[in-house]
């Protein structure tokens, strides 16, 4: 064989041997630079100490989150585990607001300190709760603090705690959701005004709900309590002491002793709804009472009228349910 024609076997060898390393050079460059996205994504993902405004998602076994802005923050709880021994599953030093989305189901444990923050969850701005899911929490003080307001509008909740439950400084509103609330304390509890429109809530403590002022519009509450079924106290001068109930199907069952169904240190307004009452002293105020409508059973007997201190409850408080 000839020079020439050695060369032109050779020469076409050499450029598809050169083609081919140019090829695959080129896709390892390109799944080393996608590679090197999906890790900064995922590195942003799973950052559990949030300085900036913005949207994180987490899932799967996760360090406790800790959020410091002065923006809004929205998290998305996907299928999450966290726990704390030291302080919050979730801390919210300092934002504008802060979104809490659920997906899937969450469990959230915290072992927290009574002198500083002493919640699973954990804020000292607005506090925002919503989505499908299911979070399961447990602390050895309270559940979900908010400094401010908390708004919860949808979600599956189970707590476990050893003070109170759902606790904000002014304000809590309820607009739906399934929530289990097995609390040492206060089921639900705000310093100000606390407000349900809807879902349904099964709450064993000491007392069920509590606040200034308490409006329940709708929606189906079951109440076992040591000492007061739903409580309007003087916590906060900026509302006035009055319980209001507009609707809904209200369950309390007391246990014996000094303990009231429903107890107002304000007004007492029912306007509807069934209040369904087991207890020696169904209703307990100190302003006026207003009956309005509605329906009122107390010890299986009903009644259109809102006695104050009305005795004579069955023997055995929870068990005579």
């Amino acid at each position: 064989m000839n020079k020439k024609k050695l060369l032109l076997i050779i020469i076409p060898i050499i450029i598809i041997i050169g083609l081919g390393i140019f090829i695959c050079c080129k896709l390892l460059i390109n799944k080393n630079a996608s590679n090197n996205t999906n890790t900064n994504s995922k590195s942003e993902a799973i950052s559990t100490n949030i300085t900036k405004g913005g949207s994180y998602s987490y899932n799967g076994n996760t360090s406790p989150i800790v959020v410091d802005t002065d923006e809004e923050v929205t998290i998305t709880l996907s299928g999450v585990s966290i726990t704390n021994e030291s302080g919050p599953a979730i801390n919210v030093k300092n934002a504008k607001k802060v979104t809490i989305v659920l997906e899937g189901e969450n469990t959230l444990n915290a072992t927290v300190n009574e002198d500083e923050e002493d919640s699973c969850i954990y804020s000292n701005s607005d506090l925002e709760i919503s989505g499908d899911g299911i979070i399961n929490i447990s602390s050895n003080l309270d559940g979900i603090v908010s400094k401010n307001n908390i708004t919860i509008k949808s979600g599956t909740y189970k707590l476990e705690t050893g003070d109170d439950g759902i606790k904000s400084n002014n304000i809590v509103i309820i607009d739906n959701g399934n929530y289990t609330i097995n609390a040492k304390g206060d089921g639900v509890h705000a310093d100000g005004y606390l407000e349900i429109n809807d879902g349904t809530l099964d709450i064993s403590s000491e007392e069920g709900l509590e606040a200034t002022y308490i409006k329940i519009n709708n929606g189906t509450i079951n109440i076992k309590a040591s000492d007061d079924g739903i409580n309007a106290s003087d916590k906060s001068s900026d509302y006035s002491i009055l319980c209001e109930i507009n609707g809904g199907n209200i369950t309390i069952v007391m246990e014996q002793g000094d303990t009231d169904g429903i107890d107002s240190n304000g007004d007492l307004i029912v306007n509807g709804g069934t209040i369904n009452i087991t207890c020696n002293s169904a209703f307990d105020y100190d302003g006026n009472a207003t009956y309005n409508g509605g329906t009122i059973i107390v010890n299986g007997q009903e009644t259109n009228t809102i006695s104050n201190q009305f005795m004579g409850g069955p023997p055995d408080g929870f068990n005579g349910r």
